[in-house]
Order: C-alpha cells, then structure tokens, then sequence
C-alpha cells in the first residue's frame, strides 16, 4: 500500500470518509442530454429536440420511450433496452430499420412508427420476436407493399393502423380496394394463430 494511502487511512475523519463512500448505492443512470427521464414508471421522453439518431447511452431499465417529432432516419439492432414496453417512434424521417432491430424486445406492448413519410418497405422479419406486441402503427407511411409473413408470430396482437399508405400490392387474395386490404389482412393474420385484432384500413 502507498504510504499516502495508509496515512489518509489511519487518521480518523479520512477512514470514516471512506467507509461513507464505500456504503453509497451506485449511481443512477443519466438521462440523456435534452431528454427528460421519470422514475416511475421508468420512462425516458425525448421529443422534439430535433434528433438525427436515437440517443446514446439511455437507460437499461426504461419502459417508456418517447422519440416522436424528431429527424431521425435508421433504426439498428443493439439500439433499445430489452425492458421497453412502449416505443413511440412517430413523426420521424424513417427510412431504413435493419432486420433485428426489435427481435429482443420481448416485453414491447406497444410500438409506433407512424407518420414516416419516408418508410416506403419493411423486411419479412422486422417485428420478429415481439410476442407480447398489441398495437402497431404504420399509420401514414409510404408502404406501397407488405410481405406475405411480416406478422408472423405477433400472437397478441389487437390493434393494427396502415390507415393512409400507398398499398397497391399485396400478397393475398381480393379485389384492389379496401376489400382486399381488411380481407388479405384478416386471413394472413389468422393463418399466424391471430384471432383477436382491430385493423385500421387505407380508405381509397
């Protein structure tokens, strides 16, 4: 041991100092900067500030995340915490979100990717792993298209919004319309083992 060491150790009022730094909880995760983080329930809201990406270094335990009405373009695998049950994405510039961006979100009720002008296609996997998903929102996008599995295995789902897209083609059965839309829909739902869903259609 250094001998400045030993002696901050042996003088009383150093060695009480230590053992109150050593009995300190360790320290809360930062919110990240211009954001706004709540306790209970964890919840981390971003909003409107303008964000190009989504911010780095957010907390492990949030269960609500809040990035509607920024910039932002791509989603990336690694991005989000495992605990998150609400993600609010809308009002964004998406345009791109690499497969297994949400597949280890296993506790996501929620997820809102609304409102991206730019989201013109999605991968067959992209909600891949979300089990306990009930409401998506794909609510005014430029999806002109939907593969045939994209809701495999969304098992809980309730409440799906494609309302104000472009979707001239899909691959299902129907006449072009709203017809095929709520019909193509309902059937490819069904064949996943989903028999309870709301679905909001494009109204030509």
């Amino acid at each position: 041991m250094l001998p400045g060491l030993r002696r901050l150790l042996q003088a009383p009022a150093s060695a009480c100092l230590l053992l109150m730094l050593l009995a300190l909880p360790p320290a809360a995760p930062s919110c990240p900067m211009l954001c706004t983080c709540y306790s209970s329930p964890p919840t981390v809201s971003c909003q409107a500030n303008n964000f190009s990406s989504v911010p780095l270094s957010l907390p492990p335990s949030t269960q609500r995340l809040f990035l509607q009405n920024n910039l932002i373009r791509t989603l990336r695998p690694g991005t989000f915490g495992p605990n998150l049950l609400t993600l609010w994405l809308f009002s964004n510039n998406l345009s791109t979100i690499y497969p297994g961006t949400f597949r280890h979100l296993q506790a996501l009720e929620e997820l809102d990717l609304g409102d991206n002008r730019h989201l013109r296609s999605l991968e067959p996997d992209t909600f891949q792993g979300l089990e306990r998903l009930q409401s998506l929102h794909l609510y005014r996008c430029q999806l002109s298209s939907l593969p045939g599995n994209i809701f495999r295995g969304l098992v809980s789902l309730q409440y799906l919004y494609l309302q104000e897209n472009s979707l001239l083609h899909l691959q299902g059965k129907g006449e072009k319309g709203v017809s095929l839309l709520c019909s193509w829909k309902m059937d490819a739902l069904k064949k996943e083992g989903i028999t309870v869903i709301v679905i909001y259609c494009y109204d030509y």
